[in-house]
Order: structure tokens, then sequence, then C-alpha cells
């Protein structure tokens, strides 16, 4: 009695026999002859290889889907005869349409009433979207670890760069107005200052560090977001920014509306492999009652859109876009998180994104967020001269002897008296010695042996009220790290005159104005 003889038989049949069952099952079940022409599969096994309907099953053969078809159903055949079964395979198959999908394979030999092998019985279950998900939260990783060693790079060029800023300020500085040596200095001044602005905003992109939402205008976030990503654009595509003059600040967080544009532009460049135009504009506007259905509180607004001239995004996978791992580009080449990141960001300011798309055409995201018409952003400040209290003294400890001597050099500028010290334990060692004669400590929170954090430690249980300044080329430390506590500040690298006394004022303001006199 053959197989197909067995299953006419309708008290047989998989459907007969279980009912709905296997048909209810959302893994792929599948029966087929020996060799491997299909006798049943039910709904979830012909959804997953685009089957037909049953009565024309038998034009198909199993093992054709197995990738490489010939060697793996020769080594299946092999273990079957020996085993009879073989459990949770982990191979790829081929659908209809040549697609390929993940799964977990379960063979088992069927047999007649006189134990011959007759047929195989193939459960599989899809576990496709399982290993995208696996291979994007890899990805995630990785780029984890790329922040962390970003990190680490700044710190280093940093630390070359709080020589170059500084010493070129000072240059100018003793040099005639309008001199060629002051047109020089100017020079790198500016062009070290570009370095250190594209190493902080990578830094703050790829870290995502800076979390605190102050009023600003979103025209300048959007300058800056086009800047950085500007050289990863192909020249084939075209930015053009239309922004509103005038536009309402926000109450927002500029690293991550940076983080939302970045994203939203490299979703442009993706979509147009063969050029085309990215427009990025900003306006005011008010939203009325009648708006409200969009879940916006009637007032003022912000609009951002970034529209482009891609390839569109499909109708069917429009409503999947902002799924965290969704994504429809090659495994290694995007992991799914950007657009569901850029929604989080966009409702954590209380705001909506929306998009629309058409195959061919391009897509438009639009963006609103709370505006605040009736607050102003603060403008710099004039320059004032660069001084200090009368009397103050600094210990500065830091393992790069450039940074302690250009940063003894602007206090020292400043009017200020400097001892150096490089690395923790000598600077515990002149500390202890000079007791009581420092009015603030600056300290390099990254160095070698007895770091910042160690050395603040020690510092501590000499003196607990010592007025430490943390330093370092990235604030590294969380909000919620105690260690903020025991510190009256943080001094960022590289150091500019114009940075240092910014930071030392703030200082002076939070703490008490007679600190020269009661050290």
């Amino acid at each position: 009695m053959g197989l197909l003889d067995f299953f006419r038989d309708k008290k047989n049949h998989p459907a007969s026999q279980m009912g709905n069952l296997v048909e209810m099952l959302q893994d792929g079940v599948f029966i087929s002859h020996l060799d491997g022409r299909l006798i049943y599969v039910n709904q979830a096994g012909r959804q997953l290889l685009d089957l037909p309907r049953e009565e024309d099953l038998h034009h198909y053969n199993f093992f054709e889907h197995f990738i490489p078809e010939s060697a793996l159903k020769a080594k299946v055949l092999q273990a079957l005869q020996k085993e009879g079964m073989l459990k949770n395979l982990e191979l790829q198959l081929t659908t209809r349409n040549e697609t390929l999908v993940d799964v977990i394979l379960t063979i088992s030999s069927l047999t007649d009433y006189r134990e011959e092998v007759i047929g195989y019985l193939f459960l599989v279950k899809d576990v496709t979207e399982l290993k995208k998900i696996q291979q994007q939260l890899l990805q995630s990783q990785k780029l984890e670890s790329v922040g962390v060693m970003a990190s680490g790079i700044a710190h280093d060029f940093n630390n070359i760069l709080a020589a170059i800023i500084p010493n070129a300020e000072l240059i100018k500085l003793s040099s005639e107005p309008g001199s060629e040596n002051a047109t020089r200095a100017e020079i790198i001044k500016k062009s070290a200052l570009r370095a250190s602005d594209i190493a902080s905003k990578l830094l703050t992109f790829t870290r995502g560090q800076d979390h605190e939402k102050r009023l600003l205008v979103l025209n300048d976030v959007i300058r800056d977001s086009v800047d950085l990503v500007q050289t990863s654009m192909p020249k084939n595509i075209q930015v053009e920014l239309n922004l509103q003059d005038g536009l309402y600040p926000v109450l927002a967080d500029a690293t991550q509306i940076q983080q939302v544009i970045i994203n939203l532009l490299i979703n442009a460049r993706d979509a147009m492999p063969s050029g085309g135009m990215i427009e990025v504009s900003t306006r005011n506007e008010h939203v009325e009652q009648a708006f409200q259905e969009a879940y916006l509180e009637p007032g003022y607004y912000i609009r951002i859109t970034v529209k482009d001239t891609g390839s569109g995004i499909p109708v069917e996978i429009l409503p999947k876009i902002f799924d965290p791992f969704f994504t429809t580009k090659e495994l290694g080449k995007g992991t799914g998180l950007g657009l569901s990141m850029v929604y989080g960001i966009v409702k954590s300011h209380n705001g909506v994104i929306t998009v629309n798309s058409k195959p061919q055409m391009g897509t438009r995201f639009d963006i609103l967020i709370p505006a605040q018409p009736d607050m102003a952003v603060e403008g710099e400040k004039e320059e004032e001269e660069p001084r200090l209290p009368d009397g103050l003294r600094f210990l500065i400890i830091d393992d790069e002897e450039f940074v302690r001597d250009i940063l003894s050099d602007i206090l020292r500028f400043m009017g200020a008296d400097v001892v150096k010290a490089k690395g923790g334990q000598e600077g515990l060692r002149l500390f202890e010695r000079h007791q009581g004669e420092f009015d603030y400590v600056i300290i390099d929170l990254r160095m070698p042996g007895m770091d910042g954090r160690k050395t603040l430690v020690e510092l501590r249980k000499m003196n607990p009220r010592v007025r430490a300044i943390l330093s370092s080329g990235y604030d590294d430390l969380d909000e919620n790290d105690v260690i903020r506590e025991f510190v009256v500040g943080f001094l960022p690298k590289p150091y500019s005159i114009k940075n240092v006394k910014r930071c030392l004022d703030k200082i002076l303001g939070q703490t008490d104005s007679s600190v020269v006199q009661n050290r």
C-alpha cells in the first residue's frame, strides 16, 4: 500500500484524523513521498513556501526547496535511514518565488503496517524574523561599541586640540592687531575649533549624552545636522535648506533633535541610490481646535519637513516603518532602529510625526513640536577682559604635560596662581604639602593608574570641603552619578580662554565669593 493510497482513505488524512488542529498550527506541516513529492501541506506551510492549493501539490517536491538541494538532500536521507528522525535542523529554504527563509526543521520517516518507510513528515518552524532581530541586536551592540571607541578617540583628539586652540589665542593676544601673526593665529584657532566642533557633534550623536531640554532655535540644530552628514552624501544628492526666518524657539534637547534630523537625512539618502534632492524646511504653525484629532493641543508649533525624491515606501510596509527593528535594508546595512528612535524622540517632545510616500515619487516626513513664541533665546554676551578675581590659586592634576602647561598658561594669563601635578599620586602629595592653599583643584577624569575618581576620593579624605573641578574630553558622567555631588563644576576639553573663563565664572558665581579668604 503506497502513501498516496494511505491518504486517499479519508480516515487516514490529517485533516480527518485531527479535525482542524493541523490546519490551525502556526508551524508548517508537510507530508511527502519518498522522493519528496508533496501530498499534504497545512495552511502555514503553504504560506511559508508560497505553495498553491492542495490539489496542485503533486507538482512540487519538498527537497527542491533545500539549499543546496542535492548535497543537503543526500545528507538528510542518509541520516534518516540511520535514525528515522532528525530534530531541530537549522537551515534555509527557498520559497516558490525564490525568497530565502530561515527555518528550524524536524523530519520523521512515515512507515506502513509492514514497518517499511513510505514517506516523510516535515515540521517547519519559520525563524526568519527571529534571526533578523538577533542580527539587528548584534548590530546595535556593535554600534554601542563604536560609541565607546569614539569616546576614547575624542578624549585623545581633544587633548591635542587643547594645546592648539589656547596657544593660538595667546599668540593672537600677544601680537599686534591686524599683524600677520595675529591673522595666522586666528586661522589656526578657527580650524581647530571646527575640528573640535565636528568631534563634539559626532560624540554627542553616538553617545546621546545630552538629555537636557533647553530653549533653542531649531534652524541652528538643523544646520549643524546637515553639516555633520554632508560629507557622507554622494555628489549626486543635493541637500536644500528652506528655513523660516524668525522661527519661534522650542524647549528641546538639541542632541536628540539632531539625531532625528540625521536619521531622516540618512533614510532619504539611502532611498536615492541614483541621486536626487533632499529638502529640509521649517516654519511656524498655529494648530487650531479642528486639528486635535492629530493628538495635538491647540497652540503654536514648529513644523519640520524632510522631503526626498527617492524611491518611496511601498504601501504595504508604510504602517510598519516606526516599528523597532523593522528594516528593508540588507543584513548588516541597517539596524531597523533609526525611525523607531525618531518616533520616540518626537513623542518625548510632545510632538507628532507623519509620513506620506508614493512609490518612485519620494517620501515626506512632517514633524510638529510645540513652540514657545513668548520666550527668547539669550544671545551671546559681549566679550569681557579674561580676568579672574585676584589671589585665586589652582592645583592642576593631569597626566598629559602639554595639557597641564596650556591650562596653566590660560589661568596665569587670567591672573591666577597655579601648581601642576602629573598624576593622581603627585597631586595628592602636593595637596597635602600645601594644605589649605588651593581654592580649586582641576582633575583630569581619565588618567592611567589613579584616575580622576580615585584621586577625588582621596582628596576628600584629606579635606571633605575640597572644591574639585573635573575635566575631560567629554562629559561621561551620568546624570545620577554620585560623584557629581562632590564636584563644583566640569571643565570640558579642548580648552580655550573663552570657555575656561565662562566655566570658572559660572563656578565662582555658585560658590562663596569670599573663597580666597576662606581656603
